[in-house]
């Protein structure tokens, strides 16, 4: 009985304590309503709008019909009117377009059709095939004819092994979920062990003390992100088309252009329970916004600004781009150069903070 007592007694210190708070009282609702907005209107597999683009050479009025309807169709938004199938891959290894559709000039005879898919996204290639293939048989039922063969490749991950895609994108979810929670701890460890005062009579200039702190954080994701590397091709045997070293350089510019918001949260922060709490406030959305679980035509239009923002966003494309397809670093430059802008706007928002809290 005693022991009921004190844990009642521990619970409503405890309450009491994160009430009174008025920095605690704001993380106990807002994570709420921002999992439940994210998790409600992005966590969908259903897709909104393929992006499809098309090569037509039939000279036939059936499959004129087919490409208009297809257009007109709600489900599908057409990106690219081809002229040759060089547009076609292009098309798809460029990331506009998630299917491509090829009619030939023998339409009128076999009634088949070709369709490439961009199988980085297992769930988004899948869903797109099976919307695809309900379109076929409601243009069956309308022209009664038989488009009944849908001859499907698909490209960068050929079997549609979810675990290619996704383990691949996983690789920079672990190195971002590494680098917020350890860099979130940093500075608020040291307040809430009474060390700050410690380590600010370090002698070395301020910065320095800075980049030491993100350093660990960024090597010990670089490791796990590594290690994780190494079981995806080792382990589960999935091919790895690219360059190790383009690899490596895209974990690390990932790495740095988020710690300096660990470490922002953890010189804001009073506590590593807050810090803990603020790093998972942005982790979750961040990779439910990232199309490595959900598939980036099911977020709706108005959540799009918040994925074009998401650095986790535009890693995933580079490491998928890498591992799967063997693009270099120069042909995701403009990706790269998105991260390195993060890292030039965080860092030295974290070095501001930083200085601004010891006034």
């Amino acid at each position: 009985m005693i022991y009921l007592r004190q844990i009642l007694a521990l619970l409503k210190k405890e309450l009491l304590l994160m009430l009174m708070d008025s920095g605690t009282r704001k993380i106990l609702i807002i994570p709420i309503v921002v999992q439940a907005l994210v998790f409600g209107y992005a966590a969908s597999f259903n897709l909104n709008n393929v992006p499809f683009s098309i090569l037509n050479q039939a000279n036939s009025k059936l499959a004129f019909d087919f490409e208009q309807e297809l257009i007109a169709n709600n489900y599908f938004r057409l990106v690219d009117k081809c002229l040759n199938t060089q547009c076609l891959s292009d098309s798809l290894e460029q990331e506009r377009a998630l299917i491509a559709i090829y009619i030939n000039k023998d339409f009128t005879d076999t009634y088949s059709i070709e369709v490439i898919s961009d199988a980085k996204n297992t769930a988004s290639a899948s869903s797109a095939i099976s919307y695809l293939s309900e379109f076929v048989n409601l243009f069956n039922q309308k022209h009664l004819h038989t488009l009944n063969t849908i001859n499907t490749r698909f490209v960068f991950n050929e079997n549609i092994i979810t675990r290619h895609s996704i383990l691949s994108g996983m690789i920079l979810a672990l190195s971002m979920i590494q680098v917020l929670l350890l860099s979130s701890l940093c500075i608020s460890r040291e307040r809430e062990n009474k060390t700050f005062d410690m380590m600010l009579m370090t002698p070395c200039p301020t910065i320095i003390l800075l980049i030491g702190k993100a350093a660990a954080p960024v090597f010990v994701s670089l490791m796990q992100s590594l290690s994780l590397f190494a079981i995806c091709v080792f382990y589960f045997h999935i091919p790895f088309i690219g360059s190790f070293i383009n690899l490596f350089l895209c974990i690390l510019i990932f790495s740095i252009s988020l710690v300096g918001i660990g470490l922002s949260i953890s010189t804001l922060t009073q506590s590593t329970q807050q810090s803990i709490v603020f790093a998972f406030i942005l982790i979750l959305p961040c990779i439910v916004l990232s199309s490595l679980i959900t598939p980036i035509e099911a977020i709706p239009n108005w959540l799009l600004p918040i994925v074009y923002i998401n650095p986790l966003y535009y890693g995933i494309v580079c490491i998928q781009a890498i591992y799967l397809e063997g693009k270099d670093l120069l042909y995701l430059f403009p990706y790269i150069l998105i991260l390195i802008l993060y890292a030039s706007v965080t860092l030295p928002m974290c070095a501001y903070f930083f200085r601004h809290r010891l006034k």
